[in-house]
C-alpha cells in the first residue's frame, strides 16, 4: 500500500513537472526583436514566426522534411531556441533581419530566407 501511495506521488510530480515546462516561453516577440515576425522563406526552408512567439517551421531537401512547432523559449543573442516538454532546436541567426533591395532578408543556419508575408496583424 506503501508503495502504491510513492507511486501516486511521483506521478503527481512528474506531471506538474511536465505542466510547468509545458508553460514555459515567451508570450509575445519581444519589440527589439519584431522585425523577426513574419513568414520566411529560403531554398529549403519555410519558418512563420508569429507576434505571440509561436513558430512553424519546415525544412525540406533530398526528400528529408523536418518539421518544428512551438513557442519560442527564449532569445540568446541573435538567435532563438524554440520548444515543448524539453524537447528545443536552436535556431542560429546568421544574420538578423534587414532590408535590402525592397524585401526583408535574413540568414537562418546559414541559410538565407526572405520574408514573404507580414504577420505582426495575426
Amino acid at each position: 500500500m506503501k508503495l502504491l501511495k510513492n507511486i501516486k506521488h511521483v506521478y503527481l510530480l512528474l506531471i506538474l513537472a511536465i505542466f510547468i515546462t509545458a508553460c514555459d516561453g515567451l508570450d509575445a516577440i519581444p519589440p527589439e526583436k519584431s522585425n523577426y515576425i513574419g513568414k520566411w522563406q529560403g531554398e529549403y526552408m519555410v519558418i512563420s514566426i508569429a507576434k505571440d512567439a509561436r513558430v512553424t517551421y519546415n525544412h525540406k531537401k533530398d526528400g528529408v522534411t523536418t518539421t518544428i512547432k512551438g513557442p519560442i523559449q527564449e532569445f540568446i543573442g541573435d538567435d532563438f531556441k524554440v520548444g515543448v516538454l524539453g524537447l528545443n532546436s536552436l535556431f542560429k541567426v546568421n544574420t538578423p533581419p534587414y532590408f535590402e533591395d525592397g524585401q526583408w532578408k535574413m540568414v537562418i543556419d546559414d541559410q538565407l530566407v526572405i520574408k514573404t508575408s507580414d504577420l505582426k496583424s495575426l
